[in-house]
Formats: structure tokens, C-alpha cells, sequence
């Protein structure tokens, strides 16, 4: 049996989509069952995967109903924005935290995003690849919950310089969140401010997913981008872009076949939606050699109506 929704008013629901790896699954959800100082919440797990089950997955969730406050959702298998709008509607709390079911977080990843909760704002938790995840799935393989916890406290309380040493812990920021970390922090010119609200992990208010009318579905099953123009909208109705370090995620790293076609269309699909400089200059940093410079030089030469000059 689940542990009971806490009585008090529920602050945050984290919505985890699922589909496919149940073992990186199993890993998010020994995470949030480890979590201090925590406020009200609610996981819900929204199944993507076909109507025939799995048994795997069956396994997982069976694990995880005795140690967290979870609720488990049928997903709509129409794609990544249709599964995460199916979770935030059955959402009880005030603030939706969107958490990809491959990414670990530390224990205080919820605490971290409730104190940074306030109206107005769209909230991104900071996060790293983890390039050596097959060796790290390998190795937690059939371990026990505590083991997981474990390594995941270790692996996002690590101190940079200790991860750079031991090569099974070293993650890397990707292009996008090299942009928007740079952005934020002035080091880099703020040429889409609109730019860092990512599905893997990030916040916002109930009331401001409705009021925006949700994830575009029409993004369908392809992958990418599906997020980003969510928080152009969000952007759009007023909310401000706020980055919590503390609310660190360390994403499984995957092969994804297929990965950039699907991404070109959602790209061409967004720009249609949205003809904004910083929406055309994506692929200079969404494409495989994308870089925050590039970006920066490809929004500008958008705006200017210019080709963008090689930033390397």
C-alpha cells in the first residue's frame, strides 16, 4: 500500500513521465523516496509505455508504492507534451515539478525548488550529463534502494574537483545549459530570455501551465523542443526565467537513434510557431555542434537579417 498524501496542503507534485528503461526509473524514484526536509508532495508517474504492461515496470512501481506518496497515471502515447500534460492535470499541488524518469537528484532537490517558489516565475534546476550512466547502471543493477541513495548523495554533492578526478562521476553541462547558465549570470548576453524552462527538471505554478494551455501536443511523438516552447509562452504571459542550482539533476545519459531528425522537425515546427530570432538561431545551439557563442552570434545576425559568422 502507498504511503498516504500528507494532510497538510500538498506544495509541489513532481510529474515523472515514464516510458521504456524502467531500471533509470527505478534509480529517479529512489531518489525522491530519499528526500530531507521535503515539503507536501506528490509523485505521479504518468505510464507512456503500450497497454500490455511490463512486467519490469510492474516490479518498479510495486517497489516504490511503500516509500513514497505516489500516484501511477495511464499516459496517452500521443508524446512527451501530451504525457506531461496528462500528469499536471491530475496534479493536486500548487507548483508542478516536471523530472525526467532518467535523472538522479540529490536530497534536497525538492526542498531546494519549494524555497525558490514564487508567482511570477518559472523555475529550472541545474543540470549536468553523466556520460559513464551505462557503467553506473551496470553497477546499481538489483541494489538496494539505500545503495542508490547513496551514490546519488554522492554523485550531486561531489564537489566539482572530486568528480573531475574520478572519471566514473565526471558530468558535463550540455550547450543549452551552458546558454542559459551564462545568460543568467550575465557572462554571456541575455539574447533569449525566454529560453531555460527544460522538462527534465523544472518548475512553475499549476495555475500558469493551465493559463497558457499546457505542453503543445502538436509536437507529437518526435523529440525536443516541446519544453522550450512551452516556456516561450510562459515567457509571453509575464513569468521571469529563475535558476536553482540546488535543485540538481545529473541526467542518465543515452543513446537516442534517430535523435536529430526528429529534432530538425520539432525545430522547423517551433519557428513556425514562433518566428523569434532566438527560436530560428536554435540549431547553432541545439544542432550537434552547437555552442552558447554560436547562439549568441546566430540570434543577433536573425535580428540583424545577417548570416551569423563562425564562432569557434
Amino acid at each position: 500500500m502507498s504511503p498516504p498524501l500528507p494532510s497538510a496542503p500538498l506544495t509541489l507534485a513532481v510529474v515523472v513521465p515514464t516510458r521504456g528503461d524502467h531500471q533509470r526509473l527505478r534509480l529517479t524514484l529512489a531518489c525522491l523516496a530519499a528526500q530531507t526536509d521535503a515539503p507536501a508532495h506528490e509523485v505521479i508517474v504518468v505510464d507512456d509505455n503500450p497497454p500490455e504492461g511490463h512486467p519490469a515496470l510492474a516490479e518498479v512501481l510495486a517497489e516504490a508504492r511503500d516509500r513514497l506518496p505516489l500516484r501511477v497515471v495511464p499516459g496517452p502515447g500521443r508524446g512527451r507534451a501530451a504525457v506531461r500534460n496528462t500528469g499536471a492535470g491530475v496534479a493536486e499541488a500548487a507548483w508542478l515539478v516536471f523530472l525526467d524518469a532518467d535523472v538522479v537528484v540529490g536530497p534536497r532537490f525538492l526542498r531546494a525548488y519549494a524555497d525558490a517558489a514564487r508567482p511570477g516565475f518559472f523555475l529550472h534546476g541545474r543540470m549536468r550529463e553523466l556520460p559513464t550512466a551505462a557503467r553506473l547502471l551496470i553497477a546499481l543493477t538489483d541494489a538496494p534502494w539505500p545503495e542508490i541513495q547513496r551514490t546519488a548523495a554522492e554523485l550531486t554533492g561531489s564537489a566539482p574537483d572530486a568528480r573531475g578526478r574520478d572519471p566514473l562521476r565526471r558530468t558535463m553541462a550540455n550547450a543549452l545549459e551552458r546558454a542559459v547558465e551564462a545568460m543568467d549570470a550575465g557572462t554571456l548576453p541575455d539574447v533569449a530570455a525566454w529560453l531555460g524552462f527544460v522538462g527534465a527538471n523544472s518548475a512553475v505554478e499549476k495555475g500558469a501551465w493551465r493559463s497558457v494551455g499546457g505542453f503543445d501536443e502538436g509536437f507529437g511523438r518526435d523529440w525536443g523542443c516541446e519544453d522550450i516552447e512551452f516556456g516561450v509562452r510562459l515567457h509571453a504571459a509575464g513569468l521571469r526565467r529563475a535558476l536553482v542550482p540546488e535543485a540538481y539533476g545529473i541526467h542518465l545519459s543515452h543513446a537516442r537513434p534517430g535523435r536529430w531528425h526528429q529534432h530538425g522537425r520539432n525545430m522547423e515546427r517551433f519557428a513556425m510557431l514562433h518566428p523569434l530570432p532566438g527560436v530560428r538561431a536554435l540549431t547553432a545551439l541545439l544542432g550537434p555542434d552547437g555552442t552558447p557563442e554560436r547562439y549568441v552570434a546566430a540570434v543577433r545576425a536573425e535580428a540583424a537579417g545577417a548570416r551569423p559568422t563562425d564562432t569557434r
